[in-house]
């Protein structure tokens, strides 16, 4: 069974369809990266996986629970509750809290969810709170960043605070991690450690979706690739096989390289 699946994902703005059904499943330890030249969906797409964006069709499916469908009886759109902390989001430009500490932007987001079962939260909210600062100690030690717990995001690299953002989405155990864009903000030299973060968080209980640009990054990084044209998927298929033997002709152009090159 696969982690994700989505079925035949749509959605419009107005009169112009952006995304003309999308369909693809990820199986658990998988990355996929999802190119293609601006204007072709990836970003919506990204969206809607992450409910920022709600899809007028189609179903999204993880670990074979449909977390959103079009109800039958009523023709409205459903969303599980709770959907937001199966999915994760690593934004391009961080988002951090400027404000807080490193360590402050990790436990922010669990400690307000803690707080949303009241009764829970006063009865038990010193071992909540230990138990939130203990998992964001060790996001920070499985992405190198130990030493800047007490650091304010102003005083770390673009690579570091992209670190950063990747421990806080961790934060919340998402199944399905997505980034947007993770690289493009950093200077080439920073890339390389954003890369072997992404390749660490590999494991059989996630699958993590990459909108990127950089095709190196994708085919360093990835099981799976889709290019994405016009709200369709293009192209699907390992790194090689798209970025290396791409078929469509649209992919070829997007890529610059002769048939069978």
């Amino acid at each position: 069974m696969p982690l994700l699946e989505v079925k035949d994902l749509r959605k419009s703005f107005g009169e112009t369809e952006v995304l003309k059904g999308v369909s693809f499943t990820l199986e658990g330890g998988e990355v996929l990266s999802i190119i293609g030249a601006s204007g072709g969906g990836k970003t919506t797409l990204l969206r809607c996986l992450n409910f920022l964006e709600t899809p007028d069709s189609g179903e999204i499916l993880v670990n074979g629970e449909r977390v959103f469908y079009i109800d039958e009886q009523t023709g409205k759109p459903v969303t599980v509750p709770g959907v937001q902390n199966i999915m994760g989001l690593v934004f391009q430009q961080f988002n951090l809290f400027p404000q807080y500490s490193v360590k402050e932007n990790l436990t922010l987001a669990p400690i307000l969810h803690a707080k949303s079962d009241k009764a829970k939260y006063r009865q038990n909210k010193k071992e909540i709170h230990d138990e939130i600062e203990q998992q964001a100690d060790e996001m920070l030690e499985m992405v190198g960043l130990s030493e800047k717990a007490d650091k304010y995001p102003c005083f770390l690299s673009g690579g570091q605070q992209q670190r950063v953002a990747i421990a806080r989405a961790l934060m919340l155990s998402p199944e399905v991690l997505c980034f947007d864009e993770p690289t493009s903000s950093l200077d080439p030299e920073l890339t390389g450690e954003v890369l072997k973060v992404i390749k660490d968080l590999k494991s059989p209980e996630r699958a993590m979706v990459v909108v990127t640009h950089e095709l190196e990054f994708a085919r360093a990084v990835s099981d799976k690739v889709i290019f994405m044209a016009d709200g369709v998927i293009d192209e699907m298929g390992t790194p090689d096989e798209v970025l290396v033997n791409p078929k469509s002709e649209k992919t070829i152009a997007f890529l610059n390289v002769p048939k069978g090159y």
